[in-house]
């Protein structure tokens, strides 16, 4: 059955409200417009639209949500996104910092039959390069390894980092010269009264690495021991 072509500015919508929802936030339309960067009245014509095409409800008190085609629309933006981001680090060579960006403006164009021998290429089980899996997102890094942000650790104990935060260039660069990537183990070491942490990398000499809550809040960590 052929899949119903969704317009790139309906795209980015449900992509939106997917992540939203994947963070565990709840979409209503003043997120919306800042993360799209876009007015409140152009959030409120889109999902006017949207929900007369049968992607989305609006809830009482504004919450959005996904319809099952909205859903699996948005699904399918995602994986695009995620493979389109491993082509561009694991294949062209480009810096993680800037996948997000570039895989934003590749996502629209890949087609069906390229995401299949890209899957097929990379592996389902695969991740993104800031650690997120290409089916099940933040979703199955919870039920799967308890990921938790590494504010939320306790003192004393030794963490993966699962995954980090990445529409961010310079925090990615930030993490980069401090070697915190996917699968970085780190010792949480301290944590002051403002909530700064200290820790330090396994592999990267014994020096500590201070992170204050706004660098904290952006890893997804799961506990060694």
């Amino acid at each position: 059955m052929r899949r119903e072509q969704t317009s790139v500015s309906q795209e980015d919508y449900l992509k939106a409200i997917w992540e939203i929802v994947q963070e565990e936030q709840v979409p209503i339309s003043a997120r919306l417009a800042e993360d799209l960067s876009v007015t409140p009245p152009a959030v409120t014509a889109a999902l006017k639209r949207m929900t007369r095409a049968g992607y989305l409800r609006v809830r009482r008190g504004g919450r959005i949500e996904l319809s099952e085609k909205g859903k699996g629309a948005a699904q399918h933006l995602v994986l695009r996104h995620r493979l389109a981001e491993k082509l561009l680090t694991e294949i062209i060579g480009l810096e993680w910092s800037r996948a997000h960006e570039e895989a934003e403006r590749l996502e629209h164009g890949i087609s069906p039959e390229v995401s299949r021998l890209l899957l097929a290429r990379f592996g389902r089980d695969s991740r993104c390069p800031h650690g997120v899996p290409l089916f099940g997102g933040m979703s199955r890094l919870r039920r799967k390894h308890g990921a938790v942000k590494l504010s939320e650790t306790e003192v004393g104990h030794t963490y993966e980092i699962l995954r980090v935060y990445e529409k961010d260039p310079a925090f990615l660069e930030f993490l980069e010269q401090r070697h915190l990537r996917p699968t970085a183990r780190v010792r949480v070491l301290d944590r002051e009264y403002d909530e700064t942490m200290s820790l330090t990398v396994a592999g990267h000499g014994s020096g500590r690495i201070h992170l204050g809550k706004p660098a904290t809040e952006r890893l997804w960590v799961r506990r060694l021991q």
